[in-house]
């Protein structure tokens, strides 16, 4: 029996935003550009990577995400345009942005990420930014035409996105890809 597990936690997302992440892979598949394409069904919206965790750390893990959602409430956020990380001159990354303009999301993984650092686990050096990967670019091949079409993708207005539930996941890498297993949920409040 292995004595780590690859770990994250994070938001699992409605099924109108895995149906609008579908939608916008389609109309840039065609492009022919070099990219791995999240699975719809895999999609999220990750609050803290955790790497490859000791599997005696996951109870603290588990209590300290439960403590760290005691005092949040029940909100909803919305789907905001796509993008790409780092920039559209050196796109590494495409995503779809969640409003986070109330900085309650940026709050909760704050608030992960310090409970989290008490416990052992390093910070994020990168401040938070409320997106949900899309697709990993893997070569420049056709980028110009792909980030021309991100800039020229609308999403549809008004996708909401209840926040009710934080996952703790195990991530187990495939030949097909990740899988994913809810490992423990914390609800607000």
């Amino acid at each position: 029996m292995a004595e780590t597990i690859r770990a994250f936690i994070a938001i699992e997302l409605s099924g109108q935003i895995k149906e609008t992440i579908r939608n916008f892979q389609e109309r840039l598949k065609p492009l022919g550009c070099d990219v791995s394409w999240v699975k719809p069904e895999n999609a999220h919206l990750t609050l803290k990577f955790l790497g490859d965790v000791k599997i005696k750390m996951i109870p603290s893990v588990t209590e300290t995400l439960a403590n760290s959602c005691r005092d949040l409430r029940f909100f909803d956020t919305t789907l905001t345009q796509p993008g790409v990380f780092p920039d559209l001159r050196h796109p590494r990354v495409v995503w779809i942005g969640l409003d986070d303009t109330e900085g309650k999301l940026g709050q909760l993984a704050g608030s992960l990420e310090t409970a989290l650092g008490n416990i052992g686990f390093r910070k994020e050096k990168r401040n938070f930014r409320a997106h949900i990967t899309v697709g990993r670019i893997r070569a420049l091949k056709n980028v110009t035409q792909l980030c021309d079409a991100i800039k020229g993708f609308t999403v549809p207005s008004g996708i909401k996105q209840s926040v009710g539930q934080i996952t703790l996941f195990k991530s187990t890498l495939t030949p097909q890809g990740p899988v994913y297993e809810p490992l423990s949920q914390s609800k607000p409040g």
